[in-house]
Formats: C-alpha cells, structure tokens, sequence
C-alpha cells in the first residue's frame, strides 16, 4: 500500500511538471518573440531619431513601442501569476512530502520497536524451532523473510521520499528567485513604457499645433490612396482579360502559381529585411487628429535607411509608376494575386520582369519623416490584409 502512495505521488509531481511546463513554453515563447519586436522597432528607431522636430512617422512608431511594451508588461503580470500558481503547488507538494516521510519514519520505528521486543523474548531461531511441524517451519521462515523485506523496502521508500523532498525545495528556492528577478523586470519595462508616453505626449501635442498641415497631408494621402486604387483595379482588370484570352498552357502556368501563392499564406518572407509594422490594414482613428479616420489598403514598414525592397514571391512585374505622395509603385503579378510595393525611392526592375522570391525590386523611400513602404496584397480585385500573408515576426 506504501510503495503505491509513492508510485501515485511521482506520477502526481510528473505530471505536474509536464503541464506546467507547457504552459511557460509558451508564454516564454510569445515573450520573446514581443521583446525581438521590440528590439527591431528600437533598432530601426535609432537609424532615425537624430532628426530634432517631431514627425507623424514618429509618433507611429513610439505608438507601436507602446503597444508592445504594454504587451510585455502583460505577458510578465501572467508569467508572475503563473510563477504564484507553480509555487503554491510546490509548497503543497512539500507538505505533502514532509507528511509522508513523517509516517514513513514513525511505522518504521514501530516496526524496530516490535522487532526488539520480539528478539528479547524469542529469537528467530527459537522462533523456527518451535514449529509443531515442517510445514509450520516453512511458513514461519517465510513470515520473516518477509518480514526482513519489508523493513528494507521501509528504508527505500524513507530515502527515495527525502530525496524528492529535497528536490522539490530545491525548486521552490529557484522559483523564488525567479519571481523575484520577474518583478524587476516588470518595473523597468514599465519605467520604459511612461518614458515613451511622455514622448509620445510631446510629439503629438507639438504636431497637434499643425493642424492644418495635418490635415492636408490626409487630404493628398487619400487621393493618392484613391489614384493607387484606380491603377491597380485597372491593371487587374486588363491581367484578367488577357488571362482569359490566354492560350490554354498558359492558363494553366497562371492557375498552378496562384495555387502555389495561396499556399504560402503565413510564410512570405517581409518586403524588407528589418523593420516593423508602423500602420496597419484597414480603417482606424489618425494618431494625431481626433474624429478623423484613416484608411490603409495595405500594410506600412517602417524601416532601415536605404533598405533593400525585394519581391516576396516569384512572379512578373505588371506596373511601375509614380504617384504623388506614394513615390514609385511596383506591382508584382502571382497569377490571380498581386503584390505593390509603394513608396520606393528607387526601382531596380521592369515592366514584364519575372522575378524570383527576394529579388530586388527598389530602395524603400522616406514618408513622414521615416524610411516606410506601403505593402499591399490583392487576390484579384479584393484587398488582403497583408499580416495575414507575411510569417510572423
């Protein structure tokens, strides 16, 4: 019965250990994928913080600065909590454990006790010896082989409990010192995240004083927005009916590299080989202006001066144009998909190229006061939210 309350108790701590385990897996994971966040959006910043005035490319990025810091901070509280919860287990697993070899010890002195009683009266020999018959002389040598086992397996599950036992401290030591170090990291990230408030503060309350050249930046954004949208639904428009015209073999090339595109949905490597997200797909309130909406078709990456621009998929150079206020566009056909990358400060491809995956298309170009470029998805005439297309970073 003993030696099963052991077998229980290492499955218990066994167990425990694998869920627990799990469960930081992937907290540590998300923590370090925020933090290598962090550091690539704090990398590309100091590429570009030596400029005095603020910017409204500024003010985006110190936003996306906040909202990961605000994330760590969150992702810390949970990993405390989760500290708290594997704490309490130990301390739980230790009482128990000082429960157990507590009675361990005291049935084993009971037992030495009863043996030396025993002994005094009658030794084992006498014990043998004094069997009525043969069959009663094996059963008694049996009762204390049996018996001499039993004290052994005691001593066994006493040393294999304290050894656990001592384990198990050992851990609850290590877990907090853990949460100790925790804690003081959870502190600077949050002396971290007010410091970029008060920036932010300061940037927007000193460009809030331009309205007026705010808001006639939006105005030239959107229909430049507006003129972007135009070129690509007519460069769709004439690809599909060329598409349709096509001989049969080449129908079947364009079907196999859509397929192939739709396949790599999540996997796309990023336009750039460092930056961050500084604007997202989709409508949503201006950083600056209030009550005032802004729309993106696609995906900002702000980004490293002179950053390299390279297709994200093998396809063929549909369009190079210039648009105001989106510098030179390149679309990229993937058979019914489309690739633009806006805001090049220069091209290094033609109309009707074909390119391979990570081939240079152009140099990223400057917006708002940083190196940005507008990535943009389409699957035929329906805008795709770009995040959903790129590996995450």
């Amino acid at each position: 019965m003993r030696l099963s309350a052991i077998s229980f108790l290492l499955f218990f701590f066994s167990s425990f250990t694998v869920f627990s385990q799990k469960s930081r897996d992937e907290l540590e994971e998300e923590k370090q994928a925020n933090q290598a966040r962090i550091e690539r959006a704090q990398r590309v910043l100091q590429q570009t913080s030596e400029k005095k005035k603020s910017t409204l490319g500024e003010v985006k990025a110190l936003n996306v600065q906040i909202s990961s810091h605000s994330r760590q901070i969150a992702l810390i509280t949970e990993d405390i909590t989760l500290i708290d919860k594997e704490i309490g287990s130990l301390e739980k697993s230790s009482a128990d454990l000082e429960s157990k070899l507590k009675n361990l010890k005291r049935e084993y002195a009971e037992m030495l006790y009863i043996a030396s009683k025993s002994s005094g009266k009658l030794n084992q020999l006498s014990f043998l010896f004094s069997a009525k018959s043969f069959n009663d002389l094996v059963m008694r040598y049996k009762y204390l082989e049996q018996y001499t086992e039993s004290r052994k397996k005691q001593v066994e599950q006493i040393k294999e409990v304290a050894a656990k036992l001592e384990e198990r401290q050992k851990e609850l030591t290590a877990k907090r010192s853990q949460q100790e170090s925790v804690a003081r990291s959870k502190q600077t990230e949050a002396n971290k995240l007010n410091a970029l408030k008060k920036k932010q503060s300061r940037s927007v309350a000193e460009l809030a004083k331009e309205e007026k050249k705010l808001r006639r930046e939006i105005a030239n954004s959107k229909k430049a927005i507006a003129k972007l949208d135009r070129l690509i639904t007519s460069l769709v428009t004439k690809s599909t009916r060329e598409s349709n015209a096509a001989p049969r073999n080449e129908a079947v090339v364009n079907t196999a590299l859509s397929k192939s595109f739709a396949q790599n949905k999540n996997k796309l490597p990023w336009p750039v080989r460092s930056g961050f997200i500084s604007d997202r797909f989709g409508v949503k309130d201006h950083p600056i202006l209030k009550n005032v909406k802004v729309d993106n078709n696609g995906v900002d990456i702000q980004t490293s001066p002179n950053a390299r621009v390279s297709a994200v998929f093998g396809g063929v150079v549909l369009d190079i144009s210039q648009i105001p206020g989106l510098n030179n566009v390149v679309a990229v056909q993937h058979g019914e998909y489309y690739t633009i990358y806006a805001n090049l400060a220069s091209v290094n491809v033609s109309i009707n190229q074909e390119l391979i995956a990570g081939q240079l298309i152009g140099i990223a170009g400057q917006k708002d006061g940083e190196y940005e470029i507008n990535f943009q998805v389409w699957h035929q005439f329906e805008k795709q939210n770009p995040e959903s297309w790129l590996a995450r970073k």
